[in-house]
């Protein structure tokens, strides 16, 4: 069985060795932050996940380049404000997805803050589970 703590750190490693990742639907590149990785593992206000939701978040984050590679979907869009820094700021969050396996559809979140900010890897998850979250 895996345990979390090695879990996380595999996911960690990998996450860091990725940087970046040309996305064809977006026609952008995705960049993935520490943000993104964060969000994985912490909520908002860094109120830590459960440990089923961690489970779930770093076990779908192996299929996440390629369904940003692969996808011929975005099936959500949405704009919404963040708070960054104090200020308030519209963004633009795209929900990817694509079937990574038979029957095993992955949602992936992509942000991109203003007019000018990056495509940022926000998120990922099962696609059922995406209207949980």
């Amino acid at each position: 069985m895996v345990r979390l703590h090695d879990l996380k750190k595999r996911t960690r490693d990998n996450y860091k060795r990725i940087g970046s990742i040309k996305c064809p639907i977006l026609g952008e590149t995705v960049y993935f932050t520490s943000e993104g990785f964060n969000h994985l593992v912490y909520k908002s206000y860094g109120r830590p996940r459960t440990v089923q939701e961690q489970f779930m978040k770093l076990k779908c984050f192996e299929h996440a380049t390629s369904v940003l590679r692969d996808a011929t979907l975005v099936k959500e869009v949405r704009k919404v404000r963040i708070k960054k820094k104090g200020k308030w700021k519209k963004a633009i969050q795209y929900g990817i997805v694509h079937e990574v396996k038979r029957g095993k559809r992955i949602r992936v979140v992509v942000e991109k803050i203003g007019k000018t900010g990056k495509h940022k890897f926000v998120s990922v998850m099962p696609e059922d589970n995406a209207s949980k979250y």
